[in-house]
C-alpha cells in the first residue's frame, strides 16, 4: 500500500508539472538536436504526445486506453518521458470487463558528448514501471488463470541502450534501435516475476517535404518490437510490427499506427492493434 501511494504521488507530480515547466527549458534543450516529427530519440526537446489505442489479443481480450505521454528535456544531455494510461478498459471474450487507470512508465535518457557522432548516436538510460493501476489481476479471458488487466502490481526496472544512425533511402531518414532488459524489483500481492528482453526498432522515412498542402510533410515510421520472455516455458519469443503514417504540422505532428503480430503464438500476444495520436512541441 505504501509503495502504491508513493507511485501515485510521483505520477501526479510528473504529469501535472512537466508541461508547465517544459517551455522554460526547451530553448536550452533544443541545442541537443531535434526533429520535425518528434520521433528521433536524439531530439531532446519538451513535447506533449498523448495517444489512444485499441489492442486485440489472441485469447479474445480487447483493450482500449488513452495515455498521457510526453517528454521533458532537462538540458541537451538529459531528458525524461512519462507515459500514464489515464483510462484503460479491458473486455474479455465473454463480456467481462474492467476499467480504470494503468501503470505509470518513466524513462530517463542520457546522451553523453563522447558517444555523439556526425551521423550516429549512442544513448543510455533506464525505464521504471510503477504500479499505479487501480486494479491488477482478475479472471478475464480464462476461467481458471488470472489475467493481468490494468497493471502488474510490480515495480519493473529496465536498463536501456539506444543506437541511432542517419540513413538515406528515398530521402534522408534514420534507423533507431531501442533495447531494454526488464526485471522486477518489488512485487505486491498480485505481482509477478519479470525477466525479458524487449526491443523497439524504428525506420524513419520522410515521404514528402514539409509544407501547407494536404500531402506535404508525410512520413512513414515502421516499428518492430521483438520480445524474448525468459519466464515463459514455451512461446518465449514474439514479434509485433506497426507502420506509423504521420503528417508534420506547424505545431508538431499527427499520426495513425496500425499494428499486427508476426510471431504471436502465446494466448496473451497481440493479434492486431490501432493507435492514434499527436505530438505538440513546446516552443
Amino acid at each position: 500500500m505504501r509503495i502504491s501511494i508513493l507511485c501515485w504521488l510521483l505520477s501526479i507530480f510528473v504529469v501535472i508539472t512537466s508541461p508547465a515547466i517544459a517551455q522554460q527549458e526547451n530553448e536550452e534543450a533544443a541545442k541537443g538536436g531535434g526533429d520535425s516529427t518528434g520521433t528521433d530519440p536524439r531530439g531532446f526537446t519538451s513535447k506533449f504526445m498523448p495517444y489512444a489505442s485499441h489492442v486485440e489479443l489472441n485469447n479474445g481480450v480487447e483493450v482500449d486506453q488513452v495515455n498521457l505521454f510526453g517528454m521533458y528535456a532537462f538540458n541537451s544531455k538529459i531528458a525524461m518521458t512519462y507515459d500514464l494510461p489515464v483510462y484503460k478498459d479491458i473486455e474479455g471474450p465473454s463480456g467481462q470487463s474492467e476499467s480504470g487507470i494503468g501503470d505509470l512508465g518513466l524513462r530517463i535518457f542520457y546522451k553523453p558528448d563522447a558517444t555523439q557522432f556526425e551521423k550516429s548516436s549512442h544513448i543510455f538510460g533506464a525505464e521504471v514501471t510503477l504500479p499505479t493501476a487501480t486494479s491488477t489481476n482478475t479472471f478475464i479471458g480464462n476461467s481458471t488463470v488470472p489475467f493481468s488487466v490494468l497493471g502488474d502490481d510490480t515495480v519493473i526496472v529496465s536498463p536501456m541502450y539506444v543506437y541511432v544512425r542517419d540513413i538515406k533511402l528515398l530521402s534522408p531518414g534514420f534507423v533507431a534501435f531501442m533495447n531494454f532488459y526488464d526485471f522486477d524489483v518489488e512485487k505486491g500481492t498480485d505481482g509477478k516475476n519479470v525477466s525479458r528482453y524487449r526491443g523497439r526498432w524504428f525506420l524513419m522515412q520522410p515521404l514528402s517535404r514539409p509544407g501547407p498542402g494536404l500531402l506535404d510533410g508525410i512520413y512513414l515510421l515502421p516499428e518492430f518490437q521483438p520480445v524474448y520472455d525468459f519466464e515463459k516455458d514455451d512461446n518465449e519469443f514474439s514479434l509485433w510490427a506497426a507502420p506509423e503514417l504521420g503528417k508534420m504540422l506547424s505545431w508538431g505532428a499527427a499520426y495513425i499506427k496500425p499494428g499486427f503480430g508476426i510471431v504471436n503464438d502465446d494466448a496473451t500476444d497481440r493479434d492486431w492493434t490501432l493507435e492514434l495520436g499527436f505530438r505538440y512541441f513546446f516552443k
